[in-house]
């Protein structure tokens, strides 16, 4: 009888005798085999917000092994997976609905109580001991920030066409129940992650810088190679370095390509770094060179004399609109599939074949990135910049002006049109009504307004801070002729602190970045990896032929013609 007859004839007996125990009603003998059925798993367990630390244990029968997946909460609160270093782990939303999974499972359906059947139902705890690989259910165990159990359950086999409704067993008991899970446990490492590991979009980035140099590892040097640079403008047009204009045009369709694939780079594995390196990749002082240049080697990475780190494929750089530059260091190529390569990939058995390559066919591969706050990158505004309190006092200074015209023409229209022969006529008190000007103010800089009369026409004047005639920047003279120059100073001023702004944003984004890659390799797929090593023909391609102005026809074709008609 194959597995799966023998499953559906289990559970099918188990059923018929559930619905023969039901329809008999009470029986003052009790068959023990019901005697728990309905009620709840953990009833103690209600608020998933005390789940701290998540177990989840499977067994691999490729390698006969059980395989053990975890997430826990520090004593800070961060979410951390142990089996990969401690990745920081996106899992408070995960963690509550693995939670939740368990908070009031009833037992809805007791099936069996003997330890023969457990195969069948594949309820056999992955952790046994026993020879035996069938029949291996998965086990999740979660657990409270003092370490007490909140539940650890083991998950079986799923009943014929009954969708989501499995097979389930306490690791301690031998009684197999039937219940219906609304969800499953992940194990996989992507799924417990942030895993889009670059943040950015194509259409920040501004420029892309290909250096193809080697690494010659006999000589321990260096050797520069072919590079290629790319650069955007406002417009989102690509522009490709040293374009011969007369013969070729960008390749936009690739460029684009290559600023999307940026974009799309997700995390599939992690290492730790070795200690000794920096946050910029370069040695430690006093740390041991050796140790450290025969860990780096291995992931495909070199010291130099100074202690800077190269890749043995080079680097790529670009540039974001927020001023951050990134550096991507590629390295070599990791064997495996599954957990060899979202974790750790394992040294090859002893008397393994050392004519097989384990990297023949890997398509992963180890990345380095660097993330640095690069101000150039930024376009700086071209005008004066004044200091706020500056800026203020002539804010302050042109309202007054504008005040003492409002003045000077209320005068004149009293006057039949004639000027004031000073500032202070203004404040005098006619013999009826108030004063034109009820005080005259000085100026922010404590100096007196200057009223300057030519014929018909008039002037008034504040000498600003350096209080002499004339001047430019901080001490030009806030003038009634020339108001509109105080506009300008202020959209001057508005795009300083806009840059200002943009500065502390591009430091903190830088920071942040900083953190997050500082202390990992990444394994990132090696088809991504491939599209990002273009050679300089994929760049650019043959300038299309202009269209002759004026709807003339093309030399060489007879009126009316088109080619490949």
């Amino acid at each position: 009888m194959s597995e799966f007859v023998k499953t559906g004839a289990i559970a099918g007996g188990a059923i018929g005798l559930a619905i023969l125990a039901a329809s008999m009603g009470p029986r003052e003998v009790k068959n023990d085999l019901f005697s728990d059925q309905g009620e709840a798993f953990y009833g103690d367990f209600k608020d998933p917000a005390t789940a701290t630390y998540l177990e989840v244990t499977e067994f691999n029968a490729d390698k006969a092994e059980a395989r053990k997946f975890a997430v826990q909460r520090d004593k800070d609160g961060r979410w951390t997976i142990p089996s990969h270093g401690n990745y920081p782990a996106d899992a408070k939303d995960r963690m509550g609905k693995a939670a939740a999974l368990l908070i009031g499972l009833k037992r809805d359906l007791c099936v069996s109580d003997r330890i023969e059947d457990h195969v069948a139902f594949g309820v056999v705890d992955p952790l046994d001991a026993g020879t035996d690989t069938k029949g291996r259910g998965k086990r999740i165990t979660l657990k409270d920030s003092a370490g007490n159990q909140l539940a650890d359950l083991i998950v079986g086999n799923e009943l014929p066409k009954k969708m989501g409704v499995r097979y389930l067993r306490l690791p301690k008991g031998k009684r197999v129940y039937a219940a219906k899970l609304d969800g499953e446990v992940s194990t996989k490492f992507a799924d417990w992650i942030e895993t889009d590991l670059l943040k950015a979009s194509s259409w920040d980035i501004r420029k892309v810088t290909f250096d193809n140099y080697s690494v010659d590892e006999t000589q321990g040097a260096v050797v520069p190679g072919q590079k290629y640079v790319v650069s955007k403008d406002s417009a989102g047009k690509w522009a490709v370095d040293g374009l011969d204009a007369q013969k070729e045009e960008p390749n936009e369709e690739k460029l684009r390509e290559i600023g999307d694939t940026l974009g799309q780079i997700k995390i599939v594995g992690v290492r730790q770094k070795p200690e000794g390196l920096t946050g910029g990749l370069e040695q430690v002082t006093g740390f041991d060179r050796q140790i450290l240049t025969q860990s780096l080697m291995k992931r495909g990475y070199f010291l130099d004399r100074k202690g800077k780190v190269w890749s043995n494929e080079g680097d790529l750089l670009f540039e974001t609109q927020k001023g951050v530059r990134y550096t991507l260091r590629f390295g070599e190529l990791v064997p495996g599939d599954a957990d060899a390569v979202s974790a750790e990939t394992p040294e090859p058995a002893a008397g393994a074949d050392p004519a097989k390559d384990p990297k023949a066919n890997a398509s992963n591969r180890y990345l380095m990135v660097t993330a640095e706050f690069a101000e150039d990158i930024l376009t700086k505004p071209t005008g004066v910049r004044l200091p706020k309190d500056q800026l203020d006092k002539r804010t302050e200074a042109r309202t007054q002006i504008e005040a003492i015209q409002k003045a000077v023409e209320a005068y004149r229209s009293k006057h039949e049109n004639k000027l004031p022969e000073s500032l202070a006529k203004l404040t005098e008190k006619p013999a009826e009504g108030d004063a034109l000007l009820a005080e005259l103010k000085q100026d922010p800089w404590g100096s007196d307004y200057v009223l300057f009369v030519q014929g018909d026409t008039y002037t008034v004047i504040s000498h600003a801070d350096d209080k002499k005639d004339g001047g430019e920047g901080i001490a030009a003279d806030v003038r009634s002729d020339r108001l509109p120059l105080e506009d300008e100073l202020k959209k001057s001023a508005d795009a300083w602190t806009e840059h200002d702004r943009k500065v502390e944003e591009g430091r903190k984004e830088a920071e942040k970045l900083g953190k997050r890659f500082g202390p990992w390799y990444y394994v990132i797929d090696q088809g991504l990896f491939a599209k990002l090593k273009p050679k300089r023909e994929d760049l650019v391609k043959p300038k299309s032929a202009e269209a002759p102005a004026g709807g003339e026809t093309p030399p060489g074709l007879p009126g009316g013609l088109i080619p490949g008609k």
